[in-house]
């Protein structure tokens, strides 16, 4: 990534953490995304595309990724669930009941 693009994307965050703040307080505890563009790669060289978990970490938001599905490969297919700046406890949280509602159905 040049650095142009790196400081123009930087430019753009409190922008984006006003629209995330807004979203979170009006309407969502959390949000959830795909986690990559596909299943897990194959062997241990690589966790595949960070694409998805980008915006997230230039906003500095917590989030978790979780393998709730599998791809017609049989690979694990992730989730990720994002939440508001300094709830992290509260992401684990709701992580840990999508898991559960997951597993029981």
């Amino acid at each position: 990534m040049r650095a142009v693009d790196y400081n123009n994307a930087l430019d753009r965050v409190p922008a984006l953490n006003r629209g995330l703040n807004e979203l979170f307080e009006l309407r969502y505890e959390a949000i959830l995304t795909p986690a990559t563009t596909g299943t897990a790669p194959p062997g241990l060289a690589s966790t595949g595309s960070p694409a998805f978990c980008t915006l997230w970490t230039l906003c500095g938001l917590p989030a978790i990724t979780l393998p709730l599905m599998r791809g017609e490969d049989g690979l694990p297919l992730g989730v990720q669930l994002v939440g508001p700046r300094g709830s992290d406890a509260r992401l684990l949280r709701t992580a840990r009941w999508l898991i559960g509602q997951v597993q029981s159905t």
